[in-house]
C-alpha cells in the first residue's frame, strides 16, 4: 500500500509497476514483450510528469493502461476474471450430462422430431 506524505512527490508509475508485477503469479515467460513495454511506458510517463512535458501524457497513459489490462493489472481485469471463474458454468454440469445421456428415440415434451408429422 503506498501512503502519500503531504510534501513529498508522488509514486513513480515505474516502481508502482514494478511492484504490481512482483504480485503477479499469473505472469509468465510469454508476457515479457509486453511487460517490456510497460515498463518503458511507465518511465516516459514519468519522466513526463516530471519535467512538465503532459502533451504526450494521455496518449502514453492510454497505451499504458491497455496493456495494463491485458496483463490482468487492473483492478476491472483482475475482478472480471474472478466473476469469469464463478460463472463457468459448473452449476449447470448435472443438467448437460443428463441431456447428454438421453436415449435418440426419446423427445423433450412437446416437441416433434424432424420429418416427423405433428399430426
Amino acid at each position: 500500500m503506498v501512503v502519500k506524505i503531504e510534501g513529498t512527490p508522488p509514486a513513480s508509475i515505474a516502481i508502482s509497476l514494478e511492484r504490481s508485477l512482483q504480485s503477479a503469479s499469473w505472469l509468465s515467460l510469454a508476457d515479457d514483450a509486453a511487460i517490456a513495454l510497460a515498463e518503458r511506458l511507465a518511465i516516459a510517463l514519468d519522466v513526463a510528469f516530471n519535467t512538465g512535458e503532459l502533451k504526450e501524457v494521455p496518449q502514453l497513459a492510454q497505451r499504458f493502461t491497455a496493456i495494463l489490462q491485458q496483463l490482468h493489472l487492473t483492478v476491472e481485469t483482475r475482478t472480471q476474471g474472478k466473476q469469469e471463474e464463478e460463472n463457468d458454468g459448473s452449476e449447470h454440469r448435472e443438467n448437460y450430462l443428463r441431456l447428454l445421456s438421453t436415449a435418440p428415440n426419446e423427445s423433450a415434451a412437446g416437441i416433434t422430431k424432424r420429418g416427423a408429422s405433428s399430426k
